[in-house]
């Protein structure tokens, strides 16, 4: 396995190491572990024991009020709300989380999700209309046909009076029109990067937009901001006494952390905090469809946030990739048991043929791009093929960009005009790359890390070449290299008692607060264990004497030599021992 090159986040930090360690009280081990991450003594409070009450006020944003005040005029008239989602977990979830608060409240909602394939991406005219169609035929979740018709025999109009979007509808000025002529009113709840004009809705509530304003939210998922409305909704409700009172708005944070994680946004500040509260909801497992989804999925008997990432959002998201998000949603609200279980059966056929295409095309990519003799020196990696699946292209660039480490877009070609989907790496802007070749493109989209976008099939290579340049240009060689951070360098005898005792409180692990990783010099394997040939498990011990045990997967280490080694301590969930999961290795010296 190739080695990759190790760096030290906490070098040219020792103050602040040296201030958490003796005014803040902490082991070295936790004290490079925060300073690597920009905790200071005057913040390390807030870090270890931040938790609902601390979460920031939601009419901080511009148009919250403005928005609370008509959902409740809407549940007073009895209008029509409608929430238009997006095909992703993030989207889902918070189409879900919103429904379910209103619907709560008396509000007669109905949901839209738009098809990956027929739609396309986000709120437009089109799905505008396509939404209002279903109105006629639509009944609210708590009600029968009979019981609708009861509620609403003193309502002359029943139509849509507002729309809300989550996680979509930043840039959606055409569509806003379209509603506002119909009568209309729209609030946007979206997290993507908003475009110079904004559209005219009643409210747009987007964090992006007041960058400096809400510094400490510019990270939120989408399903984060239509949290922070829901919040706003609840306490506008009981401030006025209009109602509120037997929401507990705690119980929609499953949905947040599913979401969160899943968008892959920074587990920092805010999202921490709720994600850090949503696992807890999680694992209650309150809801039928979560309780379902998690046994599909095959969770072990500790719920993490990598469990999220790598096997409940992979379902949720194959629904939207190869058939109807709707499916998803509906798993996430089914409250009967058996019910549950059928959707989560449906969502497991789904994510195993997704597995199958993407293996496929990932195939079929990686022989058209290792087929350009120049491949290695590119800087940038771009593959088409005719009728991909528009549904997985998404992934297999994910797969390009992590294992060549270049932002790669992977093209399907449909017709005259090729759908494609984008993924960077390090801190490289793809909006910003792309924004220098917009003159080829008939659209793009997304975020800095990951994007879509389309273009007519004759102008591929320009765009290749542009894309390569352009990259260049953002880019040097060096910020292409495969790297590790690692938060310091110690010994054995730091992950002490009082080591293990803080390790509890850094969770939740996962983008940008990942789990702490240290290096370990000149180790020499103790002992060893049977285990198979392609994996190596024993006891280190370092040049003071001190043994730990380790387990290093898809790695052969040999007693032969002294090691340097990248670990990250662990309590094995299984038996509750200490343990040192190795995520690199080098050998320093032959001692046999």
């Amino acid at each position: 396995m190739e080695n990759k090159t190790w760096r030290c986040s906490s070098d040219g930090k020792d103050n602040i190491i040296t201030e958490l360690k003796d005014i803040g009280g902490l082991p070295l081990a936790i004290a490079m572990y925060l300073a690597s991450r920009g905790i200071t003594v005057k913040t390390q409070k807030r870090y270890f024991e931040g938790g609902f009450a601390d979460l920031s006020d939601p009419f901080r944003f511009t148009g919250m009020e403005n928005a609370v005040k008509r959902l409740w005029k809407a549940i007073r008239n009895r209008e029509y709300i409608l929430i238009h989602g997006d095909y992703d977990t993030d989207g889902i979830t918070a189409t879900a989380l919103l429904s379910s608060i209103l619907e709560h409240n008396g509000g007669l909602v109905y949901t839209f999700l738009p098809h990956r394939f027929d739609d396309g991406y986000g709120f437009t005219p089109e799905s505008l209309t396509k939404a209002l169609e279903t109105l006629p035929a639509y009944t609210p979740s708590g009600f029968t046909p009979e019981s609708l018709n009861k509620a609403l025999e003193n309502v002359p109009d029943r139509k849509c009076g507002v729309l809300v979007t989550v996680d979509c509808g930043i840039n959606s000025t055409e569509a806003v029109q379209e509603a506002r002529k119909m009568g209309i009113d729209v609030i946007i709840t979206d997290h993507h990067e908003p475009a110079d004009a904004l559209p005219e809705a009643l409210a747009v509530l987007n964090p992006k937009i007041y960058p400096e304003d809400l510094e400490d939210l510019v990270h939120l998922s989408g399903v984060g901001v239509a949290f922070k409305l829901a919040h706003a909704f609840i306490l506008y409700g009981r401030m006025l006494n209009i109602g509120g009172f037997e929401t507990d708005i705690q119980d929609v944070l499953d949905y947040v952390a599913l979401g969160t994680v899943a968008d892959i946004v920074p587990l920092l500040g805010e999202n921490r905090i709720l994600v850090r509260c949503g696992m807890e909801t999680l694992k209650s497992q309150i809801r039928p469809g979560v309780c379902a989804l998690i046994e599909h999925a095959h969770v072990g008997p500790v719920l993490q946030p990598s469990d999220i990432t790598f096997k409940l959002a992979p379902r949720l998201n194959a629904a939207g990739r190869l058939g109807n998000a709707s499916s998803a949603l509906e798993l996430m609200k089914e409250t009967s048991i058996v019910d549950a279980q059928k959707q989560a059966d449906r969502l497991e056929d789904f994510n195993k043929e997704r597995q199958e295409k993407e293996q496929e095309i990932f195939a079929q990519a990686k022989c058209e791009v290792e087929s350009d003799p120049d491949y290695k020196n590119r800087m940038s990696i771009i593959a088409a093929g005719e009728n991909w699946h528009q549904g997985v292209i998404g992934i297999v660039a994910s797969r390009f960009a992590r294992d060549y480490n270049r932002p790669a877009i992977v093209l399907t070609i449909i017709g005259d005009e090729a759908h494609g989907s984008g993924r960077s790496v390090g801190s490289l802007n793809l909006i910003r790359i792309l924004s220098k070749c917009s003159h080829l493109l008939t659209r793009y989209g997304g975020h800095p890390m990951a994007v879509g976008l389309g273009l007519p099939k004759d102008k591929i290579q320009d765009f290749k070449d542009e894309f390569e340049r352009c990259v260049r240009e953002e880019a040097t060689p060096a910020d292409l290299i495969s790297h590790i951070n690692y938060d310091g360098s110690i010994l054995f005898h730091n992950l002490n008692d009082q080591f293990f005792a803080q390790y509890s409180k850094l969770g939740p692990f996962g983008h940008s607060n990942p789990a702490p990783l240290f290096l370990i010099q000149g180790v020499d394997i103790f002992r060893l264990y049977p285990i198979k040939p392609v994996h190596t498990k024993g006891v280190f011990m370092d040049a003071h004497g001190d043994t730990f045990d380790f387990i290093a997967f898809n790695r052969k280490m040999s007693q032969d030599f002294r090691w340097d080694v990248l670990v990250e301590p662990q309590i094995n969930e299984f038996n509750g021992k200490r343990q040192l999961f190795v995520k690199d290795c080098k050998p320093v010296e032959r001692i046999r």
